[in-house]
């Protein structure tokens, strides 16, 4: 396929991407809001509200994306992919404390079966040995902390377990079980888990793990601890200490030329962010922290999905390699523009917004506070830009002769769309 051929299939298909996808835009808007509208919908053990709302929209979004290149993974993988994301999307809508645990726990075995079984690298059981050791591990003293406090209540509908009071007993519990769901986002001293498995896992596990496994510890943060949350479990002294080593992130994102741990340290410093949220922001409002968890897991699946694309396309994950590749059309080089700039909060992306109203709100935190964030903001966009201008550089011009990478464009095109244009929903 020559190179003028290329670029001009490139651009037709993300035209009629953009125009099906503005039509859905369009139509999904009026759901959500009507969705959203209802605000809460009760059924039995299974509750709707704004922010399982906005979680479900993520897990589909994801699952969808993954259709496009579906040719490429086996039916086993299939089967544990949709598995991890059904048994997600059972966690966002359940309020009882047991069930809570056990789709959970569904939605992470999945991809630690796919990280041992179908990851190509040959360090994949040292990095399933370090999720075992921090995610799986701690689901044992979760589900006993869970057990405990629903028998101190007499039930596990984690609703009502701060209705009638709390003991010195349930409170230490209840921040036992918070740093628990801290070891799975992960937060710090938590983290180290996180970049060795992106490493070594294989991509379609890679947009799941950043995708919604770690908005789902966020998530078990807010059902069962919201009563302890901003004086005790994301104090003010733990989010300083935060975004300090999110700052941190940043500058070892800088360093790498791995793109994949690139992307993993750039998923630690983010997810800070919506830890600050849930400081400044009361239950009601802690809504806008899984707002930008959305626009996170979008922005993170896209460029994970485009690493993909690019390592199928010449064998490497080394920013100095795929340098070439990605020079080699004007197609590549703006999904690469679009899907790196996502993760640098560029607007009108979900992320911007959120950062923006998050920013408004720590004004009344104090001055190391702010200068935090400030920094925290500057930094963070800086370092995908840098990137974005050292891999615009053209040495030479090469052609894609590979007609089984047209399915991935698909995906790409498709994340990349909604990371830009889900504002338009919320």
């Amino acid at each position: 396929m020559s190179h003028k051929n290329f670029d001009w299939y490139g651009w037709g298909l993300t035209l009629l991407s953009s125009a099906f996808l503005g039509i859905v835009v369009v139509v999904f808007s009026f759901v959500g809001l009507w969705l959203l509208g209802l605000y809460r919908a009760e059924a039995g053990i299974f509750v709707l509200d704004a922010v399982s709302f906005s979680l479900c929209v993520l897990s589909l979004f994801l699952g969808c994306s993954l259709i496009f290149v579906a040719k490429p993974i086996g039916f086993n993988s299939k089967l544990l992919l949709v598995s991890s994301i059904v048994s997600s999307l059972f966690t966002y809508f359940c309020v009882n404390g047991l069930w809570f645990w056990i789709f959970y726990e569904m939605s992470i075995f999945p991809l630690l079966f796919l990280l041992v079984l179908e990851s190509p690298y040959s360090e994949r059981y040292v990095a399933s040995w370090y999720l075992l050791g921090y995610v799986v591990f701690s689901s044992l003293p979760m589900l006993l902390c869970i057990l405990c406090i629903g028998g101190m209540v007499g039930t596990y509908d984690f609703q009502v377990w701060f209705l009638g009071g709390q003991s010195d007993n349930v409170f230490l519990v209840y921040i036992l079980l918070a740093v628990m769901f801290i070891t799975k986002i992960p937060l710090v001293p938590f983290y180290i888990w996180l970049p060795i498995v992106h490493a070594e896992a294989s991509s379609p596990v890679s947009v799941l793990l950043s995708g919604f496994v770690m908005k789902l510890g966020l998530l078990g943060v807010l059902r069962f601890c919201y009563s302890v949350l901003s004086e005790y479990v994301f104090s003010g002294v733990y989010i300083v200490i935060c975004l300090s080593f999110a700052v941190l992130f940043f500058f070892s994102a800088s360093r790498e030329l791995d793109g994949k741990r690139w992307l993993a340290f750039l998923s630690l410093a983010h997810i800070v962010i919506a830890a600050v949220c849930m400081n400044l922001c009361y239950y009601d409002n802690a809504c806008l922290s899984f707002y930008y968890s959305l626009g996170h897991g979008l922005s993170a699946g896209v460029t994970f999905l485009f690493l993909w694309l690019v390592y199928e396309a010449c064998g490497s994950r080394n920013w100095a390699v795929l340098k070439s590749y990605l020079s080699s059309g004007l197609f590549m080089r703006c999904l690469m523009v679009g899907c790196v700039c996502s993760a640098a909060s560029i607007p009108p992306t979900v992320n911007f917004f959120s950062e923006v109203l998050i920013l408004c709100d720590s004004a009344y935190s104090g001055f190391i506070f702010v200068l935090l964030m400030s920094i925290y903001l500057f930094v963070g966009g800086l370092v995908p830009v840098f990137l974005v201008g050292c891999l615009l550089t053209r040495h030479c011009s090469l052609s894609f002769g590979c007609g089984s990478l047209i399915s991935y464009f698909g995906s790409v095109v498709f994340l990349m769309c909604w990371c830009y244009a889900l504002f338009l929903v919320f």
